[in-house]
């Protein structure tokens, strides 16, 4: 049962220059197909640290917002927890000295909703709605559309990840760091103007 938009968060990287960062090396490897499980690697993918602290916390990622790697504990706790909505792909993540990290794994979002309601939310004030991009607050779809995953991503070409409160709380319980989550009702996204 969809719990209302303060109860889902759209999730991001902290963006600190200070955290671990590891890209992925491969021809295929940059595009929202990789995160939203739409190609799955065929072999194990390296990812080589690029920036930031030498060592992963358990939750890490690349430069490219589709790249997140999780440790094996957060693995143990996504399904010792029945968490849906989520799969993984092989890496081998290596840290600044070049020692590989094992058993994490790249995380794919297989859950879906509709698409993001474009003229939803409130325009942020001081906006002018003739300029090509508004930011409005309030990240909205329509909620029959959600496939009751507890990670899941909107329809249409983007790299909107979201959570249930149950993936937030997991996280926070266990100390869990590395993610930024926001309420969709509160979130501050950019639309496309109405044509």
């Amino acid at each position: 049962m969809f719990q209302g938009f303060d109860n889902v968060f759209r999730f991001s990287q902290n963006h600190s220059n200070r955290s671990f960062h590891a890209d992925l090396i491969g021809d295929e490897t940059t595009g929202e197909a990789l995160l939203r499980g739409e190609w799955v690697p065929k072999t194990t993918l390296p990812a080589h640290w690029a920036m930031g602290k030498a060592e992963p916390l358990d939750i890490a990622w690349g430069r490219h917002t589709a790249w997140y790697y999780i440790s094996p504990k957060v693995l143990q706790l996504f399904k010792q927890h029945g968490i849906t909505g989520w799969s993984t792909y092989p890496i081998e993540l290596h840290n600044k000295s070049g020692e590989v990290y094992p058993g994490y794994a790249g995380l794919s979002i297989t859950g879906r909703c509709g698409p993001i309601n474009e003229q939803g939310g409130e325009v942020v004030p001081g906006q002018k709605e003739g300029k090509k991009f508004i930011r409005r607050i309030g990240l909205f779809f329509d909620e029959s559309t959600w496939d009751g995953s507890d990670f899941f991503c909107p329809e249409g070409n983007n790299t909107y990840k979201f959570a249930t409160a149950r993936v937030k709380n997991l996280l926070d319980e266990n100390n869990i760091r590395g993610l930024v989550f926001s309420p969709l009702a509160e979130t501050t996204w950019i639309a496309r103007p109405q044509k």
